[in-house]
């Protein structure tokens, strides 16, 4: 039985080399190791801090009148496509209200839509195309003007 009073107050400093502990099963011999090798081999099991596989950026919309008639509105991300692995669109309304267009492609209830697309007659950067069709719920007056940004581009993508 492991003595409780070894563990209390366990403070990970600078360990004496000369202290011992010994671990084994009762009745068989007993394995010593020092107080600085139990530390090394404790510190040696901590993994490595985390690097991310994965970086995110925030792309501003700037200005688009949804309802007033420009349909289409193009923005440069910044990032060739074959290193973004997710993206959202959100969309502000005149007051401040965001709304997701929820689904690539063509979504039927709100008839607006986004996509990625990388062209050899633009740059080397990807770019998210919007498109807000007559009639749909971005095409109303809480969307119109060209005074506000117009909403966020969110991507993750590969370093």
């Amino acid at each position: 039985m492991a003595n409780k009073k070894l563990f209390e107050d366990l403070i990970l400093g600078t360990p004496s080399n000369t202290d011992r502990i010994a671990f084994g099963k009762a009745g068989a011999a007993y394995k010593n190791i020092t107080y600085s090798d139990f530390k090394a081999m404790i510190l040696s099991s901590v993994p490595a801090p985390y690097t991310p596989e994965f970086l995110t950026k925030v792309v501003n919309i700037t200005s688009y009148d949804m309802a007033g008639g420009e349909r289409n509105k193009d923005v440069d991300l910044g990032i060739a496509r074959s290193r973004i692995r997710s993206c959202t669109v959100l969309i502000r309304s005149n007051t401040g209200g965001l709304y997701p267009l929820a689904m690539q492609g063509n979504n039927k209830e709100i008839k607006s839509y986004w996509w990625i697309r990388q062209e050899s007659t633009y740059s080397s950067n990807a770019r998210v195309s919007i498109r807000s069709e007559s009639g749909s719920f971005f095409n109303q007056s809480s969307f119109d003007g060209t005074s506000y940004t117009r909403g966020y581009i969110y991507i993750t993508y590969t370093p």
